[in-house]
């Protein structure tokens, strides 16, 4: 609900009623800007702002294999560029690794969103930044930056680092280390994955069914460690794989085509559940035991979200399709709409960047920001954010400035690799229990919002 606000002048007082999404920063980001990612840096309890610049999975010299030899051309300024850049919320630095992009064009990355996480893995009650950097995990300093310890990687490949509680004392983390992408031989794609102890040290090696890009490290069942998520399997924080879900017969299986893109946890049927976007269909699994609730065939589906979409009832999932429509499903699997969400450029669209975005997270869950309390998601596969809700309509916008628009030039592969495009994110420790703080970025700008939400 939104709250009503008094203007008072020398006559009287008039009310006024607060918009639903209020921009209240815009920040520039100079040359330091990048992928984003928030943490608590200083131990305030507020996130500060990490901005990474690096090729991710372009790095790795996989690439100049068959089949991809050939697809990519890149120089080597690029291949090796590594910045990481500390700010407050307002954009002041405090601390960098590295040096800023100088190139005449906008540096590539694909996948290094997931190529960092935050955590104090030593116990000592301040933050470490666990970071993948040219082929080797980086441990730094959360406060000063400095490097702490590193270990080279057993191949140039990696991607993705989380940062998992697997025990009760204070060092007792665990580092999910994995490919994300195109595997060497003798791994099927998306593997392997490593897990690393605080100091570094490998725990353990394993290849997982359908791997894919995001695997996810929470407590599942409430005991207050983690679980991992990969691909279609739960592992425990002993390491330990507690059930694997074969979604077809193994006489079937492709994992090129079949891997996890996204998955969403959440409550489907009255009971904890996963839902996964893989190959061309959507699956929901119960995330006690991995049992199949139901499948149905989506359009190269790439990211699920579980939420309130619809008031009464249970809860529903969004399926954001690949440069397609957004479905939304029952908690059964049953359609409720499919709409082909419109392009948005307020600010004006460079001839660069035709065709829809392929962001990561392109949806991101808003709660109780809809009509009647629903939630809402938003959306940047197609433009300036916006909010989607549970009708499939376009539900409110983010105010746009002049500095949104977007123009870099032709670039020589997907434009959202070079810059195109805008990330979204939700700084929780920032919001309140009226309002979401969120941050849109993209390289050069930040905006912050508030979102109103109802209690």
């Amino acid at each position: 609900m939104l709250k009503t606000l008094l203007l008072c002048g020398a006559a009287a007082c008039v009310p006024l009623v607060a918009q639903p999404i209020q921009l209240v920063q815009e920040t520039g980001l100079k040359d330091y800007g990048g992928v984003p990612f928030l943490a608590d840096l200083t131990g305030d309890g507020r996130n500060e702002f990490l901005w990474l610049q690096s090729p991710g999975m372009f790095y790795s010299k996989v690439y100049d294999r068959p089949p991809y030899a050939g697809r990519f051309a890149f120089s080597q300024e690029e291949l090796t560029h590594f910045c990481l850049t500390a700010t407050d919320t307002k954009g002041k630095i405090l601390w960098r690794v590295g040096q800023p992009w100088r190139g005449t064009r906008p540096f590539v990355t694909h996948s290094s969103e997931r190529s960092l996480a935050v955590a104090d893995l030593d116990g000592d009650g301040k933050p470490e930044v666990a970071v993948i950097r040219r082929g080797a995990l980086v441990i730094l300093d959360g406060r000063t930056g400095t490097e702490r310890r590193s270990a080279a990687l057993e191949s140039d490949n990696m991607q993705i680092v989380l940062a998992a509680r697997t025990g009760s004392g204070p060092r007792d983390w665990t580092l999910l280390v994995k490919n994300a992408e195109a595997a060497y031989p003798p791994h099927e794609y998306g593997n392997p994955a490593f897990f690393y102890s605080p100091d570094l040290k490998v725990r353990k090696k394993a290849d997982y069914l359908g791997a894919g890009h995001t695997p996810r490290a929470q407590d599942l069942d409430g005991d207050g460690l983690d679980e991992f998520l990969i691909g279609f399997n739960r592992i425990g924080p002993r390491l330990q794989t507690a059930w694997s879900f074969r979604p077809v017969p193994d006489a079937e299986w492709n994992p090129l085509e079949m891997h996890v893109d996204a998955m969403a946890v959440g409550e489907l049927q009255g009971q904890p559940a996963i839902a996964y976007a893989a190959s061309n269909q959507t699956f929901a699994l119960t995330a006690g035991r991995g049992s199949l609730l139901w499948k149905r065939p989506s359009s190269h589906p790439q990211q699920p979200q579980i939420g309130r979409f619809v008031a009464g009832g249970g809860n529903q999932v969004l399926i954001v399709n690949k440069r397609g429509t957004l479905d939304l499903v029952d908690e059964n699997g049953k359609e409720l709409w499919s709409w082909d969400p419109p392009a948005h450029f307020p600010a004006g669209r460079s001839p660069h960047a035709a065709g829809r975005f392929h962001v990561f997270d392109p949806a991101v869950l808003l709660p109780r920001t809809g009509p009647e309390g629903t939630d809402t998601v938003a959306y940047s596969d197609n433009g300036w954010p916006y909010l989607v809700d549970g009708k499939g309509t376009l539900y409110r916008t983010f105010p746009h400035t002049p500095n949104t628009a977007q123009e870099f030039g032709k670039v020589p592969g997907r434009p959202d690799d070079y810059g195109y495009g805008y990330y979204v994110r939700v700084d929780t420790t920032a919001s309140t229990p009226d309002a979401w703080r969120v941050v849109i970025n993209d390289r050069r700008w930040m905006w912050v919002y508030s979102v109103a939400r109802s209690r």
